[in-house]
């Protein structure tokens, strides 16, 4: 079947993820449950608070990443786009529990800038597609690009769960802040999971699609615009010792 004549209907659900009940239970601003005076008395090192800005900011892209879904199929999969919503939602108030996190570390004020030049790398050269180029490409592909999408939607938050386990190691005081964060996450992961899992076992095209996704997106999606000294500090703060290396997906 031409891909432009697909279906946009989602494949059939079976009992799982309730995305009517993740939104009437959004978690909003975190800023009153949090103990900032106990993080105060004990500080982060100056690693660990550049890791919170790094997720920090990776959380605040995500108004950019469902801007770029918005050109493609996706945006008209009725299911994914009510999860992303609300997925938006609780991001954007994650980012802000880690301003404030941010605003009581002594060591922020001393890190390095997170500017400087991009690393290229040739098999990421997909990811620098303006969302024009975006939007022809994604019109060919057809509906079959949700199962991408979703697909490294579920990657990228294995890979940042990842890096917020590293912070609940840091200390008591970090880990009574960042385990309700990792808790929220645990439902995002659920989402995307079953939505892949669905998708890809019932195209073989959708699965060509996305394993060529896989291996050209940059890690964490949004890293093609991040400065190459942030990508490597990232990748080597939370995948460089043995225990990281064990948290990588797919080993």
């Amino acid at each position: 079947m031409n891909s432009n004549n697909e279906t946009t209907t989602a494949p059939p659900e079976t009992a799982g993820f309730d995305v009517r009940e993740f939104a009437r239970t959004a978690h909003g601003s975190h800023r009153g449950t949090l103990d900032l005076g106990s993080l105060a008395e004990e500080p982060l090192d100056a690693e660990s608070v550049r890791l919170v800005r790094a997720l920090r900011d990776m959380e605040r892209a995500t108004l950019h990443r469902v801007r770029d879904l918005l050109v493609t199929a996706t945006h008209k999969d009725a299911r994914v786009t009510a999860f992303l919503t609300t997925w938006m939602f609780e991001r954007f108030w994650i980012a802000d529990a880690l301003d404030a996190v941010l605003d009581v570390s002594p060591a922020a004020r001393d890190l390095p800038s997170s500017a400087g030049p991009a690393r290229w790398v040739l098999a990421e050269r997909r990811e620098r597609r303006g969302p024009i180029c975006r939007s022809l490409i994604a019109n060919i592909t057809g509906t079959q690009i949700v199962a991408e999408h979703v697909t490294t939607g579920l990657v990228d938050e294995w890979i940042t769960q990842a890096a917020y386990r590293r912070l609940v190691g840091v200390s008591s005081a970090m880990a009574a802040i960042i385990n309700p964060v990792v808790e929220i996450k645990h439902r995002h992961i659920r989402f995307l999971a079953e939505e892949a899992e669905r998708r890809l076992q019932r195209s073989a095209r959708a699965q060509r699609i996305t394993r060529r996704a896989l291996r050209h997106a940059a890690w964490p999606l949004g890293s093609v615009d991040r400065s190459g000294h942030e990508r490597t500090f990232f990748e080597r703060h939370v995948f460089g010792d043995q225990s990281g290396r064990a948290e990588r997906p797919g080993g």
